[in-house]
């Protein structure tokens, strides 16, 4: 709660944080903020044609999975996987910016009074704004490509945006004390990232991963060991899922994902905030 009162002590800095961030993005550029549009509608042309011309791709099959709520046109695994991107690109921004926003502003925890507890919270504000500015492409994609409108459902983006920035915040605070103490964390992370992208379910649907299977052992000692458990462990899949439902499928997200983000943020908030208040006091030292 300390480092709570603190960010909404400074709020007018951390205001001026994201909005300085946010200009230093596309300062000297002709388009300005008009760059985070043209990325997404890129990217969707991009997928467009490479699942729908190339590989003629299907995110699932309505006919052998009755659960599946699409009707898994090549348009429709495009769009899927662009809304996928769009929340993991911020979340994956977030998470290596903030991992090292420490070290980088050294100079100003070591120098003044400053309020380091901001600088995960900025980072994370300042990619969520980034991530809206982009998640209109898909809702467009939605009404070019399909028949379905955006309705009430859309009343979830809020709720899912909160608990994305609240569990990056928590994540980051942690992140950045380890990095703070040792400085490998950053470079590990980068590592991570990549690794945990592909074990979320972007470019893939879940349920391939849920009827795969691993063969261990050999001869008559070997067993099939089901893959599910992956995404029983993965927050970031409970999210994308629900974003995934919310914006391409016009679906309410599955309240069980969303209970058990819920959860994982809170834990991500209580570890990641002692860590970083209990330590806050050696930054300058360790910097």
């Amino acid at each position: 709660m300390s480092l709570l009162r603190s960010v909404l002590r400074n709020r007018a800095l951390l205001r001026d944080f994201v909005v300085r961030d946010l200009k230093s993005r596309y300062v000297g550029s002709a388009m300005g903020f008009f760059w985070s549009v043209i990325f997404p509608v890129v990217n969707l042309f991009v997928y467009m044609f490479v699942f729908r011309l190339v590989l003629k791709a299907r995110w699932g099959d309505p006919g052998s999975d009755p659960t599946y709520p699409g009707d898994g046109s090549p348009g429709e695994t495009a769009l899927v996987m662009l809304a996928g991107i769009l929340a993991w690109a911020a979340f994956a921004e977030t998470m290596s910016r903030g991992t090292n926003s420490l070290v980088e502003n050294a100079n100003l925890i070591k120098k003044v009074v400053f309020p380091s507890e901001i600088l995960p919270p900025y980072l994370t504000i300042s990619s969520i704004v980034n991530m809206l500015i982009g998640m209109p492409i898909v809702l467009f994609g939605v009404i070019v490509f399909s028949d379905r409108r955006p309705g009430l459902e859309l009343l979830a983006v809020p709720l899912l945006l909160v608990l994305q920035a609240a569990f990056t915040i928590g994540l980051t605070y942690l992140l950045s004390a380890l990095n703070a103490m040792v400085r490998d964390v950053y470079h590990i992370i980068g590592v991570a990232t990549t690794v945990w992208m592909f074990a979320t379910p972007i470019f893939y649907p879940a349920k391939m991963v849920r009827d795969s299977y691993q063969s261990l052992g050999g001869g008559f000692g070997s067993f099939m060991l089901p893959l599910g458990w992956i995404l029983e462990i993965n927050p970031m899949h409970w999210l994308i899922d629900s974003w995934q439902r919310v914006l391409v499928f016009q679906l309410w997200p599955q309240w069980d994902l969303v209970f058990r983000f819920v959860l994982a943020t809170v834990l991500m908030l209580v570890v990641g905030g002692a860590v970083f208040r209990d330590n806050r006091k050696s930054f300058p030292d360790l910097l």
